[in-house]
């Protein structure tokens, strides 16, 4: 089977700490041809971003999975900025013990509880080849041990995507009234250039599925509609590209899926 993948399975399969590492790590562990387009390499390592500026452009030429920008050079810097957090929790503990170390490292760089044990296995383990007590200091020697490997970890799982990862056509011509219409439906550019990237190949007969981890968090009314201002932007939060799954459908024929989905 072939997919098409949103950039967040990239980020999730990439980044130990991302909220959808179990689950990218799910899809890649098949044996189906995944695909990405311009938009998703671009977004994943291509983009540069600052904080008071960010580029929605390029040209193909220019990508390239060498780069370190876009999204993942924003989780780099959000897995070494997260340090302060924890450090700041467990200053003047005197009552840390190894569980509060762990419970505090995990909310700190916001990690699935159900990576706690492999959290506490390290820390264990470092602790016990070190032969060091459960101190305040000794918890941020092995804390800055961990987040070094888990950056070289990212490193080796952005080399593997450029192997396991197809990059698609360039796209061409899709019919305005598509753009039109997607452009309505979903609040965020790169959503409706990502689609659009996925709905030509799905022209061109390649592929027909993608799948994404954005549901998006609009406001919906009783319905489940969203409810939006009326020149068609949502009134709060975004929109997301699988709530927006059945409009996706019915103008490019493209069957969106849910990360969490079961994949052939």
């Amino acid at each position: 089977m072939r997919y098409y993948l949103d950039t967040n399975c990239l980020t999730g399969y990439t980044f130990f700490q991302d909220w959808w590492h179990s689950d990218a790590n799910r899809l890649f562990d098949s044996d189906n041809e995944l695909y990405i387009g311009d938009t998703v390499l671009f977004e994943y390592c291509n983009r540069p971003v600052t904080d008071d500026y960010v580029e929605y452009e390029w040209d193909r030429s220019e990508l390239s999975w060498n780069e370190d920008k876009g999204n993942f050079k924003s989780k780099m810097a959000e897995l070494r900025d997260s340090r302060f957090l924890f450090e700041d929790a467990i200053f003047d503990r005197d009552d840390l013990d190894l569980d509060t170390a762990v419970d505090l490292f995990v909310d700190a760089y916001h990690i699935k509880s159900s990576s706690k044990p492999a959290i506490r296995r390290y820390f264990e383990e470092k602790l016990d080849q070190l032969d060091l007590e459960v101190t305040v200091d000794n918890v941020r020697k092995i804390q800055k041990l961990l987040v070094e490997d888990l950056q070289d970890y990212a490193w080796e799982r952005k080399d593997e995507l450029r192997k396991r990862v197809n990059l698609g056509p360039e796209r061409g011509d899709i019919p305005d009234m598509r753009v039109s219409t997607l452009e309505r439906t979903l609040s965020d550019d790169m959503d409706i250039e990502v689609v659009c990237d996925a709905s030509y190949m799905c022209d061109t007969g390649l592929l027909e599925r993608m799948v994404t981890g954005d549901k998006g968090n609009a406001l919906r009314d009783e319905d489940g509609k969203v409810v939006r201002y009326d020149d068609g932007r949502p009134v709060s939060g975004k929109v997301g590209i699988y709530n927006s799954r059945e409009v996706i459908n019915n103008v490019t024929g493209l069957r969106v899926l849910y990360l969490k989905d079961e994949f052939a």
